[in-house]
């Protein structure tokens, strides 16, 4: 049986005891905890702490359930990035949540994607931001995908060395196709040299496989994390780069011939 019809009978009988019902609250533990790494760079715009946690298809909740930044310290940012198959109907809220403060949007396909009547496979990218999160630990708690077709992967970067703690520009990418090798995603607009670039972008598939065969990341590229599961979760990249002035953008690729859709979701801190 094909993943999109043992999705639709999930689906059906988790929508009966769901509807004209808000999403259950979702657990914060157990958590992930993640330090700075003491290895990452002593000055710039860089990354010091990175953890990733994720839902597999057809268990239904996250393992652990968040990710805590154990130290985040003053004038750190906090940004959240995911690609999921959201198990949802319209409406459902998407976003992740910080304990100790406010993330804010930047990128969500998630509400234009998700529920009945919506987009389908409906599998999105986001991406939030904190940008002047209180010191101290933060406890970062994934969002709510749904019922057992529900997937993905929440990724937690904590970023230090912003001057202006903004975020200059985002991109997004979402195409649906047949066979997809592929997919880019690119700034709207320009960074200055030693801007802070992060992504991540997705894909899943018609058919399970037993991996995903990235290809090798664009020159100047680094990763951070990757969901490599292909057969039960939406696999996944995140990567980030010291941007040179001018034009950012990202792509990826696979060797799995059966994708028919890809999401990504890309933005420049300074």
């Amino acid at each position: 049986m094909s993943r999109t019809l043992r999705v639709a009978l999930l689906s059906a009988l988790a929508a009966c005891g769901r509807r004209d019902r808000p999403p259950p609250d979702r657990p914060s533990q157990p958590t992930l905890t993640v330090a700075p790494d003491p290895r990452a760079p002593a000055s710039g715009r860089r990354v010091v702490a990175v953890g990733q946690i994720a839902q597999p298809w057809h268990i239904g909740t996250f393992s652990p359930a968040s990710i805590t930044l154990s130290d985040v310290a003053a004038g750190d940012a906090i940004v959240v990035l995911g690609v999921y198959w959201g198990d949802l109907e319209a409406g459902d809220p998407t976003a992740p949540t910080d304990d100790r403060g406010v993330l804010q949007l930047a990128v969500d396909h998630g509400p234009s994607t998700v529920g009945v009547g919506r987009k389908k496979p409906p599998v999105f990218a986001q991406l939030y931001v904190e940008l002047d999160a209180a010191p101290g630990a933060h406890t970062i708690v994934p969002p709510y995908l749904g019922g057992p077709a529900g997937d993905g992967t929440l990724y937690v970067v904590q970023v230090r060395g912003l001057t202006e703690r903004r975020v200059i520009g985002v991109g997004q990418s979402r195409v649906k196709g047949d066979a997809l090798r592929g997919i880019a995603v690119t700034l709207a607009g320009a960074a200055q040299a030693g801007d802070l670039v992060l992504a991540v972008g997705g894909y899943d598939n018609t058919e399970p496989r037993d991996h995903v065969g990235w290809n090798p990341l664009a020159p100047g590229w680094h990763g951070l994390a990757t969901q490599d599961d292909a057969s039960n979760n939406v696999p996944s990249s995140l990567c980030y780069r010291i941007a040179e002035a001018g034009p950012q953008s990202m792509a990826w690729g696979w060797s799995d011939p059966k994708v028919n859709i890809v999401a990504a979701a890309l933005a420049v801190l300074r």
